[in-house]
Parts: structure tokens; sequence; C-alpha cells
């Protein structure tokens, strides 16, 4: 929420201040602080509701899913955790069939990239969207960027086979796969032409680190593995998307003190049905596979590292 940013479903109150260094929010400052569950309740959502039942910049993607069929839809409060298999969390990640990390600004620990990938491993579906380079909203030295790709390349493993690219890119005219297959360009919410990016990150994908990964749109109509804008894939029982921009989520409302732009409904682009179409992919988890083999053993190898790092930390005295 630091910032411009306000990747927010819904906020009645905004009383939070996250830009204390380590962004994670305490109350006193001006910024939206999102309750878990959006008010009005979901269930008053209609064909003709518009997004300003609630109000955010990401109103508009969830009243559309609410639409399309999901039951509910919430956002992790400031001071909520990221676990997964932890009984005494009421929004642990096992409750969820997605969970969407937009443009996340503070470093994940190790327990949380654990959760992380075990939640997808297990059948969840996880939505990451980057923002350019430099983009450190709340001051505390790590940006989209950064936070990312520390996540996606942990020890030295890329388990999506995915890197965010170091660059600031603006493109109006991409080019979106044709193949009536791809989940992401051909989906429920219409055949998507061009997606947009003002101020995002290209990506590189790595079929060589996960062979399930594939491009659903790039800069130019030169389609290579490092220019790619919109990537999917599967990783044990779940699925992955990524996207390099937070500009196509935001629909232009929410918090009355920020800068937002509508690009959720950007003419000449149909960012809200790449958006719309990827999150209905994630929602079907993958048949079982042997793959899930292949798995365990990186999610043990990270849990080990975990430890590792937890003995060599100094104990407090």
């Amino acid at each position: 929420m630091a910032g411009n940013a306000d990747w927010v479903i819904d906020a009645n109150l905004h009383n939070l201040d996250v830009t204390n260094g380590n962004g994670s929010g305490t109350i006193g400052g001006n910024e939206s602080n999102p309750a878990a569950i959006p008010s009005p309740a979901a269930s008053g959502i209609t064909s003709s509701t518009s997004e300003t039942y609630w109000t955010g910049a990401l109103s508009s993607w969830a009243v559309t899913l609410i639409k399309d069929g999901a039951t509910s839809v919430s956002t992790l409060p400031y001071n909520g955790a990221i676990t997964y298999g932890v009984s005494g969390n009421s929004q642990d990640l096992s409750h969820y069939k997605v969970f969407v990390l937009d443009e996340p600004n503070i470093l994940f620990t190790s327990a949380e990239k654990i959760a992380l990938l075990s939640f997808v491993s297990h059948g969840g579906g996880l939505f990451l969207i980057s923002d350019h380079t430099g983009s450190d909203r709340n001051n505390d030295g790590a940006d989209s960027v950064e936070v990312l790709n520390d996540f996606l390349s942990d020890g030295g493993v890329n388990p999506f086979g995915v890197t965010v690219n170091s660059n600031d890119l603006n493109i109006s005219n991409a080019s979106a796969d044709a193949s009536a297959a791809d989940p992401l360009t051909h989906g429920v919410a219409g055949t998507v032409t061009n997606f947009t990016y003002h101020d995002g990150a290209s990506l590189t994908i790595s079929i060589a680190a996960n062979a399930s990964v594939k491009a659903a749109v790039w800069t130019t109509s030169t389609h290579s593995n490092g220019n790619v804008m919109a990537a999917y894939g599967t990783y044990g029982l779940g699925r992955f998307v990524i996207i390099g921009d937070s500009s196509p989520a935001d629909d232009g409302t929410g918090d009355s003190g920020d800068t937002l732009s509508n690009g959720w409904g950007e003419s000449g682009a149909q960012n809200g049905a790449l958006i719309t179409n990827a999150s209905l992919y994630l929602a079907v988890p993958e048949p079982p596979s042997l793959a899930l083999l292949a798995i365990a053993a990186t999610v043990l190898g990270l849990s080990r590292r975990a430890r590792l790092r937890s003995a060599r930390q100094p104990s407090a005295s």
C-alpha cells in the first residue's frame, strides 16, 4: 500500500504507515488498511454489480472473480502471516485455491518460501506480480524485482523456471500467444491480443529449470525466452502465473490519496481479460504425477537450508 500502490481488494480504513523502513505496517499513517474479508459481503454481488462495490485498486479483479464463480475473496492484512498447514492461522494457504502476491516489497523468510512452495506443490495456484526495477516503495532496501527473484532462485534452485529482469519497460503493442491452447490468452474472459506495461519488468523463462514453463505474451513480435511479459506453468500438483508489471491489475479506483490508473480496462488492450483467465487457470489443480517426488525433494532441501541458517544465527542474550 506504500506510495501510489493500493494493491488491496477493499479498505474501509486508511490509517496505516507502511514506509517505516521495513514496510510491515503500523497504525498512524494514511494508507489503506484492508480487513481480511471485504465489506459489503461478496454474496451481494450480482452480474450488474460495479467494481466500486469495494474500495481498492484490485476491486475490479475481485468483483470479476465473484461473478465468474469464486465463492469468496479476501486480503492478507498487514499483520497477517503466510503459512501452509498451520491450523492456528485462519488465513493459512491450505484454505485457498489461489494466492496473489501483487508487487511484494518485503523479502520472504525461509519459512514463508517453504509455505509458498508447499501451497503450490499440493495443488494451489500462485499469481506473482512484479514491477519495474527500483520499485522499492517502502524503502527497506529491496524492490519487487529483488523480492521475487530471491524467492524464485533461493539457494540456486529455480523451481518455476522464471527470472524477473532488472529493467523498466513501457509496452503498448505486445505480442500475445495466438494459440487457442494458451490458457492466459484464450479463456472464459475472452481472447487477449494485446497486454500493456507501464513501467514493468520483462521476464526470462528457463525450460531447463522447469520443463512446463511457457510464455503467453512477449514484448515484441520476436519471441524469445528473455523478453516475456506473462508466463505460466506447473509445479507439483499446482500452477503458477507471473507477470512483470502491477499496472494491468490496477483499476484506477481505491485510496483517494494515491494516483491510480485504470490499467485493468485500458483501451486497446485486454489486461483484465488476461488476469481473469490466468486466475481461473490457477484455480484448477494438476492431476497427480511422479513429478511430486522431485517437488518433495526441493521443499525438503529448502527446509534443510532454513534449519542451517537458523543454526548459524547468534542467540539473543
